[in-house]
């Protein structure tokens, strides 16, 4: 006995698998619907193929330049010069498509020919910027100074002249951009010259006239010594001297910074060419370091310059695994990870120095510097005059002459620190730092980059596959039937045992009623054997068989009383169990309602084989009996639960050849769930052209959930390709608990006027009047229980 009792639920399946089942699924379907995918594939290559002949051709025009600096950095670091001016190479990278650069192409172009303004002949010429930033583009090659220039154009022609515009402006931009550095620097000092040069001339006269007044010029002169007064003014203007020095600086400096700003040039580059002091002091506080890390790091480089020279004079005396040797090379080592990490440091700090940052940083620190010096200076000038007024009372006109003479002398310094920084400028305005050099001329290529063949290709495939899967699955969503027996097997993942046609009226009662005991010969019964045959050929235990459908109507009922008929015409003993408690309709087709039956057997108390024996009755055909229903039980789903159902299979089992059970529906009650768990297989029927797939699916699932063997499903009420029915199905049905009705009367004349079960009114939906009222009271309706899960098909989307 392998029977199995009622237990609880098995877990539902996880969510990966879920996935696998509906990708399996959806490959069945697509394999199914083929023909809407070689429908979008060809749609869409018609679109890539018109796409492609039709839409304009695109040249690329491209150029190459070479970014190099001549001047000196002060920022460089001996073991890695080049560092902080790499990171400028974005910067210049970006002027390529800046305003001005763009809008001096364009004006050198408004004399080239109309063939080559072939990209602008379309859009006013307002809009002409904006195209040629749109087309053009500027990229950095990776660890180099080089600057790529492409330019997309409807015409290499075209596209090299616009090229070679750019590229013409660019380097015009460059050369003035520093000049014009240059030369407003040089005017701010000259100004400050001019400046100085009136005030000298105002002392000297003054010197003058003092001489002239003191005429004795030999006053003081037999001393040596000069009274303190004198001395502190002295101090004073010496002092006074290097504070305006660096204020006059400093004014320059801002002035150049100003203009630079409201220009919007590179402040980097203008630091490192107009004030290298300053432009060190801003980018070691840009890069938060401070004049101590940078006396560090060239001594840790004075140390690993020593430590190289001592490791060569050791080589030639010592060997490699000599102390001293493995101690000066492992100081060279850590010497050259502490440079290469200030080295990394720095030039990460350095990156991220933008202009929006650097602009108001460094106009700040040069006004606070400016604004220090100039207190500073107002402060000695005020202590200055003060002291010379105490050293001019205290001396009388000797030392208004010697204030004089120091203040001459003051003078003349400044006038000559501003000489050689004009003299400086002058000799720097025509040489850059910044040197750009062409390294590949304007040129375009006759052969077009877009649009490709091989992209065009690719994507009229991918979208036609993706627009064909998708059209597809709208279709499967929209079509809610199954459209072939084939599919219905594929999307339940079960076999199909067999396709039952339309049968024919029977004008019998009882027995009689079957029809393939009728007319055993004719070839809709043909149908029966072969689901006999397939059955029995399974290569496993099948002696116990329920069948269920997924709704009222199906046939299930026609199916079981014909499949009995069959395997007693074989030759085994069979048994017919009337499991629907609920709508009996194989106990009214054989005109046992009313008698004992099932439901008398599973009430407790009476030995289950004299229960058994008392109940069983003959059906009138030889070698197969029958277990009507019985009355029908306060609870049906209970009483099939209970051990006593095992029990009796398991009784019927030693008995009998063969015991077929007919279940109720699947979505109206949990009854064939329960039985089926207690049986070696169950069949399912479909009516293809009536069933909901979803229905179908939902069925299927359940007897999954429940861990229920499906033996395979057997299609029902077939019809021929010719009848006009959809893809071969029959378009006339009957009644599906007992056999085929072509008409009310037919109908009628066997089951009576009030059909199968007078406790059931007609209704619309077979299914809502199926439903046990209690058993819907109770919450345990199957749609509230089951999930939708089919066998072996994934949960298809509502």
């Amino acid at each position: 006995m392998n029977s199995v009792l009622r237990g609880p639920s098995p877990p539902e399946p996880g969510s990966e698998a879920l996935a696998v089942l509906a990708a399996l699924r959806f490959l069945r379907m697509l394999r199914h619907r083929m023909q809407y995918m070689v429908l979008a594939l060809v749609a869409f290559g018609l679109l890539g193929g018109f796409y492609y002949l039709a839409k304009s051709k695109v040249y690329r025009a491209t150029s190459s330049l070479l970014i190099t600096h001549s001047g000196a950095d002060v920022l460089a670091n001996p073991a890695n010069p080049t560092g902080p001016r790499d990171s400028l190479i974005p910067t210049y990278e970006k002027l390529i498509t800046s305003e001005l650069v763009v809008n001096d192409a364009l004006q050198r172009l408004q004399e080239a020919p109309a063939a080559l303004k072939v990209d602008f002949a379309d859009h006013p010429a307002k809009e002409w910027p904006d195209v040629l930033r749109k087309n053009l583009g500027a990229t950095a090659q990776r660890r180099t100074n080089i600057i790529d220039i492409s330019y997309r154009s409807k015409a290499p022609e075209a596209g090299e002249a616009v090229v070679r515009a750019v590229v013409d402006s660019y380097l015009d931009f460059m050369e003035k951009h520093h000049k014009d550095a240059s030369a407003q620097t040089v005017e701010i000092l000259d100004n400050e010259r001019v400046e100085i040069e009136q005030r000298l001339a105002d002392r000297q006269a003054e010197l003058l006239d003092v001489m002239h007044r003191v005429r004795d010029l030999g006053l003081g002169n037999e001393t040596n010594v000069i009274h303190p007064a004198v001395q502190r003014v002295t101090r004073l203007n010496e002092t006074l001297v290097e504070v305006q020095k660096e204020r006059v600086h400093l004014q320059g400096t801002l002035s150049a910074v100003r203009t630079a700003i409201a220009r919007g040039d590179d402040l980097r580059q203008h630091l490192l060419t107009v004030a290298p002091e300053i432009g060190r002091e801003l980018m070691l506080h840009g890069m938060g370091l401070s004049p101590q890390n940078a006396d560090a790091v060239n001594k840790v480089e004075q140390k690993l310059l020593d430590d190289r020279a001592r490791l060569a004079m050791l080589n030639r005396h010592l060997g490699s695994a000599h102390p001293d040797v493995a101690e000066v090379t492992e100081s060279i080592r850590n010497a050259e990870l502490y440079l290469a990490s200030c080295r990394a440091s720095v030039n990460q700090r350095l990156s991220h120095v933008q202009d929006d940052q650097l602009g108001p940083l460094l106009l700040a620190m040069v006004e606070q510097k400016l604004a220090d010096a100039s207190a500073h200076e107002r402060e000695l000038f005020a202590q200055y005059e003060r002291s010379e007024a105490e050293a001019v009372g205290l001396s009388g006109r000797r030392a208004e002459l010697q204030i004089v003479e120091n203040e001459i002398q003051r003078l003349r310094s400044l006038h000559e620190v501003l000489l050689n920084r004009i003299a400086n400028v002058d000799m720097n305005q025509d040489r850059s730092d910044v040197n750009v050099a062409v390294v590949s001329e304007p040129s375009a290529s006759d052969k077009a980059i877009a649009p490709k063949l091989a992209t065009v290709l690719a994507i009229c495939l991918v979208g036609g596959i993706g627009g064909g899967a998708v059209l597809v699955y709208i279709i499967d969503l929209l079509d809610d039937r199954f459209r072939s027996p084939e599919e219905l097997s594929d999307q339940l993942g079960l076999p199909l045992l067999a396709m039952v046609g339309k049968l024919p009226a029977t004008d019998g009662s009882g027995a009689d009623a079957v029809h393939l005991h009728v007319d055993p010969t004719a070839v809709e019964s043909e149908a029966f054997r072969t689901l006999r045959t397939t059955l029995s050929l399974a290569g496993e235990s099948r002696e116990r068989i329920a069948i269920t459908s997924s709704q009222p109507s199906d046939g299930k009922t026609t199916v079981i009383t014909n499949l009995a008929v069959a395997f007693a015409q074989a030759g085994k003993k069979t048994l017919l169990i009337d499991a629907d408690l609920r709508r009996p309709g194989l106990s009214k087709l054989l005109e046992m309602r009313g008698q004992g039956g099932l439901s008398d057997v599973l009430r407790p108390g009476e030995d289950i084989g004299e229960a058994c024996r008392k109940q069983i009755q003959w059906t009138g055909i030889e070698g197969l009996d029958v277990l009507p229903c019985g009355s029908r039980p306060a609870d049906p789903a209970e009483a099939l639960g209970r051990a006593r159902m095992a029990e009796l299979i398991a009784w019927t089992e030693g008995v009998y050849d063969q015991i077929l059970i007919d279940c109720p529906p699947m979505l109206a009650a949990s009854d064939a769930a329960l039985v089926g768990r207690l049986v070696d297989a169950v069949i399912l029927v479909v009516k293809p052209a009536e069933n909901p797939r979803r229905a179908v699916l939902r069925s299927a699932g359940v007897l999954s959930t429940m861990h229920v063997n499906v033996a395979g499903v057997v299609a029902n009420f077939m019809g021929d390709a010719g009848s006009g029915s959809y893809y071969g199905y029959g378009a006339d049905f009957g009644y599906g608990y007992g056999t085929s009705y072509d008409d009310e009367e037919t109908f009628q004349d066997t089951f009576g006027e009030d059909g199968l079960d007078d406790d059931y009114h007609d209704d619309d939906d077979a299914a809502d009047d199926y439903i046990d009222e209690d058993y819907v009271d109770e919450g345990q309706a199957a749609e509230s229980i089951y999930p939708i899960v089919p066998p072996s098909a994934p949960q298809r989307a509502a």
